[in-house]
């Protein structure tokens, strides 16, 4: 991401640098030099790593380019100017403030203008990026920040919106206008990124980049391996072929398995892992955006359905997915499209396998985002008994009426059950506590699944000589989906506590 730079009062500057500084009063940089492409790049990577040992806060990773000078590129103090790499368009905001102005570019040595013919909120929003701004507001024209006093370069401006820097969008070619200075472009910028948001996106983008070249290392060795298998076996052809006793049927069947493990060698090649994650909703439901070419971008809806969404749920380590939702259930994305027409079957092992129109190659808007929900069967609870003495001539289920936690809201403090969302192993532990026991008024609790005993006297105290007694116990059992656990005093029995006696449980494994 190319971010932009004020001139310092009374400059020129002649070179810019696409490091992040993060304003002052984040980081401390010392002794720092910048080396141009043409330097040794281990000086620059000694030097980054000082500049990484000098930060107040710990970020896992900070990448920065460094690009070439672009000679007689200069800019008088105040204005706001793009930084860029070798093949971008520099551009630069005139007579105007410090998020607003004339806009001009500079081409074979020298700044010139932009003509106002079909120049919109698109070519805006396009500038506004390439200077580190979020969105445009304003698109001007007329000269409303003055006229310009050198050429004209470009016309007939026809930006999308979607492109990262000018350089990506169609014009009428350089200096090939019929426009005076009365009718220069300008824009308005608006939302410029905080801090915590540049460093945001730095930590996404060092995380994913990280993860990323993990995969490729490991496919790229997979890689080297089947090629050296391909090439032994491509040279021992001819000699197989000159042996009287080898069979055709044989021969056939090794150029299967050649033309087989070549196919794999092509697959993996054009299988790389895009990083995935969920935005705007929990950690099993959001807006899906994927990280390519260095960015997060969203996915349009049409044709989404269950089995992409299945695919996405596997890739981030759920077991299926709830729901596919599209129409921006989750919010708009702000940044690219980057996906449309997916079309899973959901049996792939992640996103990048299923068949798209091809990165960036869309006809939607954000209104159009997919999301998904993923299967979460998180279930715990933990709740205590606000009663005091409660002796019962009955059998009485004991309702834990005051609830630490209930992920899930599986249990139910107006019944004492606690029902299993999903079919699979769940661990319980109860701890008692009576006071003043006596013949008669002893500690008896029965552990019940639905309506039987599952483990009857699973707890019992009944030592009349204490001011006080306490017991526990814990279990683990099998439950079906939608089968329900509770605790109940037996009949011509007794339980105290003052919440001192409390019930938890939780979902160990899921079948």
């Amino acid at each position: 991401r190319w971010f932009s730079k004020i001139a310092k009062q009374g400059e020129k500057q002649q070179m810019f640098f696409p490091i992040v500084t993060a304003y002052n009063y984040y980081l401390s940089v010392d002794n720092i030099t910048f080396y141009s492409s043409t330097e040794k790049n281990k000086e620059f990577q000694k030097g980054f790593r000082h500049l990484s040992n000098t930060m107040h806060f710990a970020i896992p990773y900070l990448f920065a380019l460094v690009c070439s000078a672009v000679p007689g590129a200069l800019s008088d103090a105040g204005d706001i100017v793009s930084v860029y790499s070798a093949d971008d368009i520099p551009i630069r905001l005139r007579g105007g403030t410090t998020n607003a102005g004339r806009v001009e570019v500079f081409y074979n040595g020298q700044w010139g203008t932009i003509c106002d013919d079909g120049f919109d909120i698109d070519d805006a929003t396009v500038i506004c990026r390439q200077l580190g701004f979020k969105n445009a507001t304003t698109a001007y024209t007329n000269a409303h920040f003055g006229e310009g006093a050198d050429p004209i370069w470009l016309s007939d401006l026809a930006c999308t919106g979607t492109e990262e820097s000018l350089k990506d969008c169609p014009h009428g070619g350089w200096g090939a206008v019929n426009c005076k200075h009365e009718e220069d472009a300008g824009v308005a910028c608006g939302g410029t990124p905080s801090t915590t948001e540049l460093f945001q996106t730095l930590n996404d983008q060092a995380n994913a980049l990280i993860q990323q070249a993990g995969i490729v290392e490991g496919q790229q060795t997979t890689i080297t391996t089947m090629q050296q298998e391909l090439a032994q076996l491509v040279a021992n052809v001819p000699t197989l072929l000159q042996a009287s006793t080898l069979q055709n049927s044989e021969i056939s069947q090794l150029q299967q398995l050649m033309g087989t493990l070549d196919y794999k060698v092509d697959e993996l090649n054009d299988m790389a892992v895009f990083p995935i994650r969920l935005v705007g909703g929990n950690l099993s439901t959001g807006r899906v955006e994927v990280w390519h070419d260095g960015q997060w971008g969203t996915i349009c809806d049409d044709n989404w359905d269950i089995n992409d969404a299945r695919v996405v749920c596997k890739q981030l380590g759920y077991k299926d997915a709830v729901a596919a939702y599209d129409h921006a259930a989750y919010g708009e994305g702000t940044g690219p499209i980057l996906m449309d027409s997916v079309g899973c079957t959901g049996s792939e092992p992640h996103l990048s396998a299923c068949p798209h129109q091809g990165w960036a190659v869309h006809d939607c808007k954000h209104e159009e985002d997919a999301g998904v929900a993923c299967h979460d069967p998180a279930a715990a609870f933990s709740a205590g008994w606000t009663s005091g003495n409660h002796y019962t001539s009955s059998n009485y289920i004991i309702p834990f009426n005051a609830v630490y936690t209930n992920i899930g809201n599986h249990y139910s403090s107006s019944t004492g059950r606690f029902t299993a969302p999903v079919s699979g192993h769940y661990f319980f532990v109860f701890n008692g506590y009576s006071q003043y026991l006596n013949t008669g008024y002893y500690m008896y609790i029965d552990f019940m699944i639905n309506t039987s005993v599952y483990k009857s006297q699973w707890v019992y105290e009944g030592d009349p000589d204490d001011t006080y007694d306490t017991a526990s116990n814990s279990i683990i059992v099998h439950l079906d989906k939608d089968d329900y656990v509770s605790l109940r005093i037996r009949g011509g029995y007794t339980l105290s506590g003052y919440e001192r006696s409390t019930f938890s449980g939780f979902l160990l494994h899921e079948d």
